[in-house]
C-alpha cells in the first residue's frame, strides 16, 4: 500500500474515533470545533507534558494501592472544584485513547458538573489515564498524573 493510502486510512479512522468521542459526550455542549488538527493536537499534548515535567511544587497524593490514589485524587479535585473562586470559560480535556491522546476543548463549568462522568470517560477512574484539563496557553491547568507509586496534582491559575 502506497504512503498516501496508508496516511488517509488513519486520517478516516482517526475522524471515526473523535465523532464516536462525541457521540460519549452528548450530554455536555461542544463547541463547532472542539479538536486541533492531528499534528497541532501532538504539539498540544507534548507542551503539556513539558510544562508539567517542568513544574515543581505538585502534591504527591499516596495510598496503598492504585484504588487509592484514584479515590484520593478524586476527592482533592472535587473539593479543589468546589471552592474555586475563578476558571477560564474553556479549557482542554485530555482524552487517553488507544491510538491517540485527545485535547477536547470544553466549557470548563460543564466539566465541573460533569465531573464523575468524566473522570470515568478520561479513563482516570480505571487507572489508566491522567486528568487533565488546561488552556491552550497554559495559564490555567488542573493535572492529576499517575506515577509508578504514587499520583501528583499539579494546579495554576486557579
Amino acid at each position: 500500500m502506497n504512503n498516501n493510502r496508508k496516511t488517509k486510512i488513519e486520517t478516516l479512522k482517526r475522524k471515526s474515533r473523535r465523532k464516536h468521542l462525541m457521540n460519549e459526550l452528548s450530554y455536555m455542549t461542544l463547541p463547532e470545533h472542539p479538536f486541533l488538527d492531528s499534528e497541532e493536537n501532538q504539539l498540544f499534548c507534548q507542551k503539556v507534558f513539558a510544562f508539567l515535567y517542568a513544574r515543581e511544587n505538585k502534591l504527591q497524593i499516596h495510598g496503598d494501592n492504585y484504588r487509592e490514589h484514584i479515590k484520593k485524587s478524586t476527592q482533592m479535585l472535587k473539593e479543589l472544584v468546589k471552592n474555586a473562586e475563578r476558571y477560564p470559560k474553556e479549557a482542554r480535556i485530555m482524552f487517553f485513547r488507544e491510538h491517540e491522546i485527545e485535547a477536547l476543548l470544553v466549557n470548563v463549568n460543564e466539566v465541573f458538573s460533569h465531573l464523575n462522568q468524566l473522570l470515568e470517560q478520561t479513563k482516570f477512574l480505571s487507572g489508566y489515564g491522567d486528568f487533565m484539563l488546561v488552556t491552550e496557553d497554559l495559564q490555567f491547568g488542573l493535572c492529576i498524573e499517575r506515577t509508578e507509586y504514587f499520583y501528583e496534582l499539579s494546579t495554576w491559575g486557579l
